[in-house]
Parts: C-alpha cells; sequence; structure tokens
C-alpha cells in the first residue's frame, strides 16, 4: 500500500512508469517480462507497443520509475539486475518491497544506491481507526455492549493493516454480541501459532471460516 502511494507520488517526474503487483511475479520471468512492457506508461499514457515489440534495451537511458511488489526469490532479484543493467540510467529509481530481509539484502549485488525501509505496525490509534472505518464505514458508533469488544479485536490485530481490514469488513454487519466474541475467541486461538505468516494466514482464516455455504 506505501509502495503505491509513493509511486502516484511519484509518477510525474519520470519518463517512464510501471507497478507491478505482487500476483504478476508469481508468474515465470517471461510472463514477468510481458506484464511489466504491458503495465509501462510514457509520461502518464500507457505505451500502445505491442508487448511482441518490446524488448528491454527499449529502456536504455530513459529516466524509469519500476515498482515490483512482494519479490520472494532470487529470480526475481535478477530479473531486476538485469533491468538496471539494460536501463542503465543514474536517474532511474525502483521501489521493491518484500516480506524477507535477506531477499532485500541481496539487492545490493544490483550495484545500486539502495537502503532498506522497515515498515512498522500501526499504533493501537491508527489501528482503531483503520477497523473502525471498515466495520463502521458510516460513521455510526458500535452499542456500548460492543465497545469493548472492539479494542479487544484490534490489539489482536497486531497493527497488521490486512488483518484489521478484513476482520472490520468481517463484522461489518454482525451487531450480535456472540458474534464478535466467537471472533475474539478465535483471533485468541491463533496467537498460538509460531510463525508470524502462519499466525497472520490464521487470523485471516478466522473470517473465511465463518463464511456461508454460498
Amino acid at each position: 500500500t506505501l509502495a503505491k502511494l509513493l509511486f502516484n507520488e511519484l509518477c510525474a517526474e519520470y519518463e517512464y512508469t510501471c507497478f507491478v503487483p505482487g500476483c504478476t511475479l508469481k508468474k515465470n520471468i517471461k510472463e514477468i517480462e510481458d506484464e511489466v512492457f504491458s503495465s509501462m506508461y510514457h509520461l502518464g499514457k500507457q505505451l500502445t507497443k505491442r508487448v511482441k515489440e518490446w524488448q528491454l534495451t527499449d529502456l536504455r537511458q530513459k529516466i524509469l520509475l519500476l515498482v515490483l511488489d512482494d519479490i520472494d526469490n532470487d529470480s526475481h532479484v535478477a530479473f531486476l539486475q538485469n533491468i538496471v543493467l539494460k536501463n542503465d540510467c543514474a536517474n532511474s529509481r525502483y521501489i521493491v518491497t518484500s516480506r524477507d530481509r535477506n531477499i532485500l539484502n541481496s539487492l545490493d549485488s544490483c550495484d545500486l544506491d539502495s537502503c532498506v525501509f522497515d515498515v512498522k505496525l500501526l499504533n493501537d490509534e491508527s489501528s482503531t481507526e483503520l477497523f473502525m472505518s471498515y466495520a463502521y464505514p458510516n460513521q455510526t458508533k458500535p452499542s456500548p455492549s460492543l465497545e469493548e469488544l472492539v479494542h479487544k479485536i484490534v490489539a489482536k490485530c497486531d497493527g497488521l493493516p490486512l488483518t484489521l481490514e478484513v476482520m472490520g469488513k468481517y463484522l461489518k454487519t454482525k451487531d450480535k454480541e456472540s458474534i464478535w466474541i466467537h471472533c475474539f475467541q478465535a483471533l485468541v486461538e491463533a496467537e498460538n501459532v509460531v510463525s508470524l505468516d502462519e499466525k497472520l494466514w490464521a487470523k485471516l482464516r478466522v473470517s473465511y471460516d465463518r463464511l456461508g455455504s454460498q
């Protein structure tokens, strides 16, 4: 989310721009290349050139802003290295996001002046604000019986925006206190998972497990 916000703020300063979402990076390198070319913008307008006519060398000495979201393996690093080499422009900027610090550290081999920024968790106030924006989008307030549960559930989301969003959306139309209590108890059980990734999925699964059959 922060990478997308930064991209939107900076794109007007660059001749060529491209944002590659995490779902695209699950494909093979050739498909990722094609996605980069098909998602490329020049001075704010999407390129009309067909993918088959594109070559990485077309970007040589072009001022490029490229975002690769959620890189998670060495092939992604190699892909970025190749673009940096072919682009060969000191004024270009490359932004990548990852949950793996080792992957980010390996970017040093790209011969870039690079920095790693840790994205911090949300504090209690921001967490509550985000949760409430989804659970009560019309700026209504929870009933007195649910107010304490709001704070308890927000606390169990550990400041993770995705969890706060999912929980907020799930509880949006739920007025019964019993549903909120069951949700809180499920989040407590998810705390027993050791791995951070597994704990995240365990918490997101709380709303999934409560979906109706349809």
